[in-house]
């Protein structure tokens, strides 16, 4: 797997771009899902980042999907602005984590299950 396809939204191409990645916009969910439909169809190759502020509104059939294809693995990436106010910068690094290792972490000083915010 040698290639990184990135989905985001407009606002945030740029950086990608300058930094060499294969950047893809999508204006809205929609474009994003179709995008990532085509992908799924032609058996794509590569690692997907999704702005997370579209991964979360994907249809979750096609999460399902996504989630089922071994060629085609996905991880999602900070919008910059949080979504949800009562999620701290911590809890979205560790939820991360998690998704790329498969184990739920805890800081020190850090009941698992408990959030610090």
């Amino acid at each position: 797997m040698s290639r990184l396809l990135v989905v985001t939204r407009p606002d945030l191409a740029t950086g990608f771009e300058l930094a060499g990645v294969e950047t893809f916009v999508a204006q809205d969910v929609k474009e994003a899902e179709e995008l990532i439909g085509g992908w799924l169809d032609d058996g794509e190759k590569g690692l997907l980042a999704i702005d997370e502020t579209l991964l979360l509104h994907l249809n979750p059939g096609l999460i399902r999907r996504l989630q089922a294809s071994p060629s085609l693995p996905y991880l999602g990436i900070p919008g910059g602005q949080p979504l949800d106010p009562r999620i701290s910068r911590r809890g979205r690094i560790t939820e991360m984590i998690r998704q790329a290792i498969g184990f739920h972490i805890t800081f020190k000083g850090e009941q698992a299950g408990v959030e610090e915010t």
